[in-house]
């Protein structure tokens, strides 16, 4: 063997001996070193979108906070003078105004402390809307008063369907510590929740006591574009403009292209079209 042919071999096994060992070094090395900065970047990534999400509702919830604070500042909770029930009493018809029936009983008072609590109990019917107001003065107002159990269910009075009978459970707080405690009052706070979910999907109807005009008992006799005109359940000739009242309902169209007239009606909760036509 030639000496260049021997020096060609030997400089082309160390250079094949570099590459190898430079790529093990770089798959042990470098590569790992370069997947846990991927995973470091994936984690700081999701950080990032967290709190950017933060950042972005920094406005809305300083706002909120800054709600909140003044409220718990201007609206303190406070304790009742003492335990004596014409505090109660007073606070319960300043909380109400008239507007519940309700019966009071009280339960007991018992000591804790520098302070006491007294627990009793009221019960009646009342408007859905006015029960609320009622409910949400007595846990807004600065008087410390806790309701503890509420129980709630409809009357069925269809006089009045909004109407539900309620029975609550409460606990008053007051004053054993000899401080001096500032009157309590209670304030007026309307509700926030206007559907009353007690209202009846289906109930009995209204009779006709002001003689309004009942569509399924008339006939249609003539027809323009503002108004028509019927003989109503009684056989007497009677004009109705649109959107009119009549018994359970009000006239929802006229048509004097069809000669008819559509009038939409509720009756105790279904909703229904009767249309009249002029016979011909």
């Amino acid at each position: 063997m030639s000496y260049s042919l021997r020096n060609t071999l030997l400089l082309a096994a160390t250079l094949l001996l570099m590459i190898c060992i430079g790529s093990l070094w770089l798959y042990f090395g470098s590569y790992k070193e370069l997947g846990e900065i991927e995973e470091k970047n994936e984690v700081q990534r999701a950080e990032f979108l967290r709190l950017n999400a933060i950042a972005v509702r920094f406005t809305e919830v300083f706002e909120q906070n800054e709600t909140l604070t003044h409220r718990i500042d201007h609206y303190p909770k406070t304790l009742f003078p003492s335990h004596r029930l014409p505090h109660l009493y007073d606070y319960l018809r300043l909380a109400d105004r008239g507007s519940v029936f309700m019966n009071f009983t009280f339960s007991d008072s018992t000591a804790q402390g520098n302070y006491g609590r007294m627990r009793f109990n009221v019960d009646g019917v009342a408007d859905y809307r006015q029960l609320r107001d009622f409910i949400y003065t007595v846990e807004h107002s600065s008087p410390t008063v806790r309701i503890t159990d509420l129980q709630l269910r409809p009357t069925s009075n269809q006089d009045n369907l909004h109407e539900v009978g309620f029975r609550m459970n409460l606990a008053a707080f007051y004053n054993r510590g000899g401080r001096n405690v500032i009157p309590t009052y209670a304030e007026q706070i309307r509700g926030e929740l206007p559907h009353n979910p007690f209202f009846p999907l289906i109930h009995g109807v209204a009779p006709n006591a002001n003689n309004l005009i009942e569509p399924e008992r008339s006939r249609l006799q003539a027809i323009t574009d503002q108004a028509i005109f019927l003989y109503d359940q009684g056989n007497q000739l009677r004009r109705l403009q649109l959107r009119e009242r009549v018994h359970l309902g009000y006239l929802e169209s006229i048509s004097a292209e069809r000669s008819e007239a559509t009038f939409l009606l509720n009756k105790g909760g279904i909703i229904e079209r009767v249309t009249l036509r002029i016979n011909p």
